[in-house]
């Protein structure tokens, strides 16, 4: 069982990665980041643990009793089983900052807060929106996402990968402090040249059910880049697990000599007898411009079949001339046709640094591919992802689950788009059991609007004999 997300939420996004998710969009001054995690308690319950980081500079600060300035930020928190059988939490709370002399946003600190909620076995919706309750103009961050929350207590299972950016060991003097360790979460999943190492936190649960008394299995950590299987050298570690309720494997590696590009950090679960029992992964992209890029993708021996998949990922920003080779790509059985088209591909695009434009948009790609996929689509083959990719990540979207007489559908965004201001995109879920998003009506230039929207989204037997009616 694993639920991991990492959520960068400024004015509204959802782009994601395996096994996390991060998001980089921005508008007005509420900016918010959130970890979405599961733990478990081997005698108890399992519980969601929402993380957040709300930046102290994008908040509004209003006068309180004692004449000082404090912010404020409200959350709408929805919970309930995906099939739709039980609402196990709908309510509001709020976040206050620390009190301060003035209301200049510059100097404010920012704000770190916690919610545990315990859950039973099943599968769960959440709707999340978080706004600055000062100010009453200020568009709210929302997020929807569904959690799987398995957990059997007479297996060996693994809660999410904590990302750790600061920590102490001893006094347990933080809100998410947790086996003896006061830690601040690592929000992102993107790792700048000044951060030398990743820390993390794994916990693994009942290997006493499995394992013999005075018998060890290991749990192996390694970064791999992102096609290679082996670890980067000098980027492994491996540590001995004893029979347990709960094992706490914290680690630290050190990455300062890691090139720029996309990796994943590896954690392997392994028996006594060298079984392979857990394998969790998590996407992360590195930037460290002091040192040389990785190899450019075809110096790398990619497989035939993925430099094909990687050149199928660029249809939504490539040219109708580019489109056509795209087309035919899956046909195509000389290897170095295919290598030289992607490289001049991106080198048309950024002729400085082509790879590192193509890491960038790749990062996204994963991200659609994490966040839209369906049982028929891959995410960038869907409506939302081939957007996404093709203008980059919304200002803002407004989620709309549930609407009397409507499917569920989603607006987009876009404060300033190509020469266009105030450009939105309308995606309705018209085919329920698929949850396959389409783009129905947008005002940009040169894409599809429709005045009856509305009338799309009705559900076929609602819909009204007068076809000519809109909305």
């Amino acid at each position: 069982m694993r639920i991991t997300k990492n959520i960068l939420l400024t004015h509204l996004l959802l782009f994601g990665m395996l096994g996390a998710t991060v998001c980089t969009a921005q508008t007005g001054r509420f900016r918010a980041n959130l970890n979405c995690m599961s733990f478990h308690l081997p005698d108890d319950t399992s519980y969601l643990e929402l993380q957040y980081l709300i930046y102290g500079d994008g908040l509004h600060y209003k006068k309180v009793a004692d004449g000082k300035f404090q912010g404020i930020v409200r959350a709408d928190l929805t919970i309930k089983a995906t099939d739709g059988s039980a609402f196990i939490m709908d309510r509001t709370f709020h976040f206050l900052t620390a009190a301060y002399p003035d209301n200049h946003a510059d100097s404010k600190n920012n704000n770190y807060n916690l919610s545990r909620i315990p859950l039973p076995a099943g599968k769960y919706e959440l709707y999340l929106c978080l706004r600055d309750e000062n100010d009453s103009n200020g568009n709210p961050i929302c997020h929807h996402t569904v959690i799987d929350m398995s957990f059997d207590r007479n297996r060996v299972c693994a809660s999410s990968l904590q990302l750790v950016g600061a920590y102490s060991e001893g006094k347990a003097n933080s809100i998410f402090s947790k086996n003896g360790i006061s830690l601040i979460p690592y929000f992102s999943q993107f790792y700048p040249s000044q951060v030398d190492t990743i820390t993390f936190m794994w916990e693994v649960y009942n290997t006493d059910k499995v394992f013999r008394k005075g018998s060890a299995g290991q749990i192996e950590s390694s970064i791999t880049t992102e096609h290679g299987q082996e670890a980067v050298q000098g980027l492994y570690c491996a540590s001995p697990v004893d029979p347990t309720a709960k094992h706490i494997h914290f680690l630290s590696i050190p990455i300062d000599n890691l090139p720029s590009g996309n990796y994943y950090l590896h954690n392997k679960l392994y028996a006594p007898d060298g079984t392979l029992l857990l394998h969790d992964s998590l996407f992360f992209q590195r930037s460290n411009p002091s040192l040389s890029l990785p190899p450019a993708p075809e110096q790398a021996s990619l497989p035939i079949d993925t430099l094909k998949q990687f050149i199928d990922y660029l249809v939504p920003i490539a040219k109708n001339e580019e489109i056509d080779f795209i087309r035919k790509a899956k046909d195509e059985q000389d290897y170095e046709v295919l290598a030289d088209f992607f490289r001049n591909f991106w080198v048309n695009r950024n002729p400085v640094d082509p790879w590192d434009a193509w890491y960038q948009y790749y990062g996204n790609v994963k991200r659609v591919n994490n966040n839209y996929t369906t049982l028929r689509f891959k995410g960038y083959k869907t409506d939302r992802g081939f957007y996404y990719l093709k203008y980059g990540a919304p200002s803002d979207i407004e989620y709309h689950p549930i609407e009397d007489g409507l499917n569920p559908y989603e607006i987009w965004i876009y404060y300033q788009l190509d020469n266009q201001t105030d450009v939105y995109f309308i995606f309705g879920d018209l085919d329920l059991n698929t949850k396959n998003y389409t783009m129905i009506c947008s005002n940009k230039r040169d894409e599809v609007f429709d005045p009856r929207w509305k009338f799309r989204l009705k559900p076929k037997d609602a819909r009204p004999i007068d076809i000519e009616m809109t909305e």
